[in-house]
């Protein structure tokens, strides 16, 4: 499955910025099944590039852009009404668009 998604920028529990994605076409949480710490790591790091980024590719950040996006590519492990989450697997793959 391939989902276009944008980075959602929150505070979480601790009051700290934080970030997630979320499928720009329903506004629905994308979990792309991260569960080892090198893993999200690398995402974290992908995530900073975007936002140092935002003057570039500021639909990165916007449900309604159609200009940027991060497209992410796999198996789906669940689909429900508010959240895709993705197999963290060889399939899996996320790169801006």
């Amino acid at each position: 499955m391939q989902v276009k998604c944008y980075i959602e920028e929150y505070e979480n529990r601790e009051g700290r910025p934080s970030a997630r994605l979320r499928e720009k076409a329903s506004g629905r949480k994308v979990d792309i099944g991260l569960a080892d710490v090198e893993d999200r790591q690398a995402f974290l790091r992908f995530l900073g590039g975007a936002a140092r980024n935002r003057a570039v590719m500021p639909g990165v950040f916007l449900r309604e852009s159609e200009e940027d996006c991060v497209l992410v590519n796999g198996e789906l492990d669940f689909d429900a009404p508010d959240e895709l989450r993705f197999l963290n697997n060889s399939r899996l793959s996320y790169i801006f668009a």
